[in-house]
């Protein structure tokens, strides 16, 4: 008989947080490399580490989405934990790798989006989380908000 692998408790383990905010503020379309500029750096190894993440992308206003549009988010880690060296990305150079996370974003004429994405594999130790805008259109100018809720398997 097998085992069901089922979500810890309560489903989110951790209060929701705000990942990315004032770096969001009126980014360009991304023609080149236009990434947000880094925000904070976190740690998962003083508490219980979370393993998923379910992202949300929500506009601070009203703005013009094309059809097929997305952002791209990058966790940049590292593996030194006492001297925070980050793998390359900042707001003119794109992380050499896949982004972790893709958020379709909804087309739409002066509509104010909120979208999410399931299931980002959350690095285990230092991170910084780095973002480009391939909506088709600029991000409101104040108020954007990228944040992560957390979850793991029942133990």
């Amino acid at each position: 008989m097998t085992t069901p692998f089922l979500w810890d408790a309560g489903a989110y383990t951790g209060a929701r947080a705000n990942y990315l905010t004032t770096e969001l503020n009126a980014l360009a379309v991304s023609a080149a490399n236009v990434l947000s500029t880094l925000g904070a750096a976190f740690n998962q190894t003083n508490t219980i580490a979370h393993i998923y993440a379910d992202a949300e992308f929500l506009a601070g206003g009203t703005f013009t989405p094309l059809a097929s549009g997305f952002l791209e988010l990058w966790l940049l880690r590292s593996l030194d934990a006492s001297a925070f060296n980050y793998e390359d990305g900042s707001a003119t150079i794109a992380p050499g790798r896949p982004a972790d996370l893709i958020i379709p974003v909804r087309a739409g004429t002066t509509i104010t989006p909120r979208s999410g994405r399931a299931g980002l594999i959350m690095p285990p130790g230092n991170f910084k989380p780095i973002l480009r805008n391939q909506s088709g259109a600029t991000l409101p100018a104040t108020g954007n908000i990228l944040s992560l809720a957390f979850y793991r398997e029942a133990s």
